[in-house]
């Protein structure tokens, strides 16, 4: 495919035949990462669904992917992003305005993408994502303030323990007005974009990524083995 022939040696379009996602989450780190996965070729040869309940408010409107005119109709951030990427992507989107929990009824995956506000709807979620056989890699993404994190899960080769740790208690929230800002969402589809091109091609990647992206200060875990052989 001619569109993509200048990404080819980092990331074959054939190999993403049948690699569907599922987003959950229509926000600013939710839009990002769609908008980067379409770049790559996500949406061409298989299917992108997104997932999200809310509807589009003006505090949201520096880092997400809507205009004040979505805010003033309330209209549903699936909706609105669907209508946003179909401007600047050659890929349709299906959306899905609900909560997801990772116990629905049609296939999911088998890339996972988790973009939620909570520790405790991650929770819920990776409680139900654990034991389905057609979800084979999940990819944890948070961003608040000015630092990223973002961890993922070869559920046919990890063990579970050290993603399930990162589950635990409730992490610090910044105060409202310092809560978020669209540069940090930004870095963190950029990390989502390069663990899922990884995992796809076989290649080696660190399973956690934490990154100050103030300080330019990084703290990775070691590179999970190569499935290539």
């Amino acid at each position: 495919m001619s569109t993509f022939l200048r990404q080819r040696d980092l990331l074959v379009p054939e190999n993403l035949h049948h690699l569907d996602v599922d987003l959950v989450g229509a926000g600013s780190l939710g839009g990002a990462i769609l908008l980067c996965l379409g770049k790559m070729g996500f949406g061409v040869r298989n299917r992108i669904t997104v997932t999200d309940f809310d509807l589009c408010e003006a505090h949201n409107l520096p880092t997400q992917w809507f205009r004040s005119a979505d805010v003033s109709m309330s209209r549903p951030k699936v909706e609105a992003l669907a209508e946003m990427t179909a401007w600047i992507l050659d890929c349709d989107i299906e959306t899905a305005q609900e909560r997801f929990t990772g116990a629905e009824d049609r296939r999911l995956g088998p890339i996972v993408i988790v973009a939620v506000d909570s520790l405790e709807e991650r929770r819920r979620i990776w409680d139900q994502l654990k034991q389905r056989a057609d979800v084979r890699f999940l990819v944890d993404a948070r961003a608040g303030a000015e630092v990223v994190e973002i961890h993922a899960v070869d559920l046919d080769r990890d063990p579970r323990d050290a993603y399930e740790s990162t589950l635990q208690g409730e992490p610090f929230q910044e105060p409202c007005t310092r809560r978020s800002i669209v540069y940090t969402v930004l870095a963190a589809a950029s990390i989502v974009g390069s663990m899922v091109r990884s995992w796809v091609q076989g290649d080696e990647f660190a399973r956690s990524v934490v990154l100050d992206v103030r300080n330019f200060w990084t703290e990775t875990s070691a590179p999970a083995p190569s499935r290539r052989g």
